[in-house]
């Protein structure tokens, strides 16, 4: 849906029930809100997990699901516009937040699939959605956004039918949740802050009445005086298989668990856990994982809690003066090749440009930077402080500098993990290949020798079925190499786009 018609409504006009062109208005302006207010509701975030990015999650979420609306053809049906935004949503949820945003987008497409959308409608939308999240979510805590929830959508049932007053009653309701949110959570209370998450939702449900009758504010937004970070990591993947099987091996293995099903057999998956490797290792054998995505989470208050010297960690990007690396920065075509690259410990700027690189710089600080190059574009590089220590690693390919990374060590001398990065470039063995002959390409290239490759495929044709032959076909065969193979966006032509990328160490 590639039309742009003017957003808001006259008051007197709002209509009866709602048709494809407002709900994609209506999701365009919550994404738009949530983007302007994400820094001030990030600052909220106290709980479950004070990392500074419920903000951030909800209008990451959010605006991946309008971009799912947007590709659709020209006069798309409300049906299908639901269906794109849940899509959208839950496979581009991020954090705690965003996944029980994703299940409100599915329980609006369940609603339109059942005929036109009218106040009642969107009242037992509201009451489905606390549904949905109260099974998604492990252990469901009050005074967190699923009270806010569950408050708008009582208040939703309790009143006059009218699509406007539905929305207004459910909106002033989570307004009154939200406050009381502190009463209800201690951690709230102690940081003198409301909930996050909650916060988001009335942000969407205000950019909801606005799109009724042009009408409301959002009002101000308390900073918290402090928080409390713990130490974990965050563990965020698509997944298709059995969820319940999934959702055991996540609660045995973390917390802050949240199963954001989009049907039956698939959905995103969340969790807080220190033993990540355990986690991704038995979620492949019990089904297909994609869009997987680790975040270090702060071992250390964070930056602004008094009295008390918090030490920046590279994965949470956030800039700080005292911040002097060294860290690892990674050239991308893609931002999804971006995620791999983040999550594997590097900050990755996507399409790189001075502007953008110049950024990531400034994020790691001032000490000193190795970038890999990954095949792309380094006149960015160029023009950058000269003051500080930058090493530019010839990766020659994506490949390439995952290889780099995998022997990446923080610990030791600068130079030396500078020059067991370079060798184990050099030590790598690539190849590009169409995925027909994948198979004969990796039989030749072990026919030298070798214990990891990595295979990365963007082709449309290739599903994960195939990659899981060729694993099993060489796991027989060579027992003991190591597989890792990952799916990744086109990389912006036909040519690379039916290209397999294969490094062999």
């Amino acid at each position: 849906m590639n039309s742009r018609k003017a957003e808001g409504r006259a008051a007197t006009q709002a209509p009866a029930q709602l048709d494809a062109h407002v709900v994609a208005q209506w999701a365009r302006r919550a994404a738009s809100q949530l983007r302007e207010q994400s820094q001030a509701i990030n600052a909220l975030n106290v709980f479950p997990i004070p990392d500074s990015d419920t903000g951030s999650n909800m209008a990451h979420t959010m605006t991946t699901a309008v971009a799912s609306v947007d590709a659709l053809e020209e006069g798309a049906t409300l049906s299908e516009v639901t269906i794109a935004l849940a899509t959208g949503a839950v496979r581009g949820a991020r954090g705690n937040s965003g996944l029980v945003l994703s299940q409100v987008m599915r329980a609006l497409a369940e609603a339109a699939a059942k005929g036109h959308i009218d106040g009642p409608a969107v009242a037992e939308t509201l009451s489905q959605s606390v549904g949905f999240v109260r099974t998604a979510i492990s252990t469901p805590v009050e005074g967190t956004v699923i009270s806010v929830l569950d408050a708008a959508a009582a208040a939703a049932h309790d009143g006059s039918p009218e699509l406007s007053a539905v929305a207004t009653r459910a909106l002033h309701a989570a307004e009154e949740a939200l406050a009381n949110t502190p009463n209800q959570l201690p951690v709230l209370a102690e940081a003198g802050v409301v909930d996050a998450g909650g916060q988001g939702l009335v942000v969407i449900l205000q950019a909801f009445v606005d799109v009724l009758d042009g009408t409301g504010l959002i009002g101000h937004v308390p900073t918290p005086e402090h928080t409390r970070p713990q130490q974990e990591v965050e563990v965020m993947f698509f997944f298709e298989g059995n969820l319940e099987s999934l959702r055991e091996l996540l609660e045995d293995h973390g917390n802050s668990v949240i199963v954001g099903p989009l049907g039956p057999q698939a959905g995103t998956a969340h969790v807080h856990t220190d033993r990540a490797g355990d986690v991704i290792e038995k979620a492949f054998a019990l089904g297909t994982v994609t869009d997987l995505r680790i975040e270090v989470l702060p071992a250390e208050p964070a930056p602004g809690t008094p009295g008390v010297e918090s030490t920046p960690n590279p994965a949470q990007r956030y800039t700080a003066e005292d911040n002097h690396g060294p860290f690892i920065v990674a050239l991308t075509p893609t931002s999804g090749v971006a995620q791999l690259f983040e999550a594997a410990g590097a900050v990755a700027v996507a399409s790189p440009n001075n502007k953008s690189l110049g950024e990531a710089m400034r994020e790691v600080g001032s000490g000193p930077v190795a970038v890999l190059t990954n095949g792309q574009d380094v006149a960015a590089l160029r023009g950058l402080d000269g003051a500080r220590e930058i090493d530019i690693i010839d990766t020659k390919s994506l490949v390439g500098g995952l290889a780099a990374l995998a022997v990446n060590d923080p610990g030791v001398d600068w130079d030396d993990n500078v020059e067991d990065m370079i060798d184990a470039v050099e030590a790598q063995r690539f190849a590009n290949c169409p995925p027909e002959t994948m198979v004969d390409t990796l039989s030749a290239m072990l026919a030298d020798g070798g214990e990891l490759v990595t295979l990365l495929w963007s082709d449309p044709a290739t599903n994960q079925e195939a990659i899981d032959e060729l694993k099993a076909t060489f796991a027989e065969l060579y027992p003991d190499v190591q597989i890792d193979a990952h799916r990744i966006p086109p990389q912006g032509n036909e040519h690379d786009l039916h290209l397999v990328q294969i490094g062999v160490e």
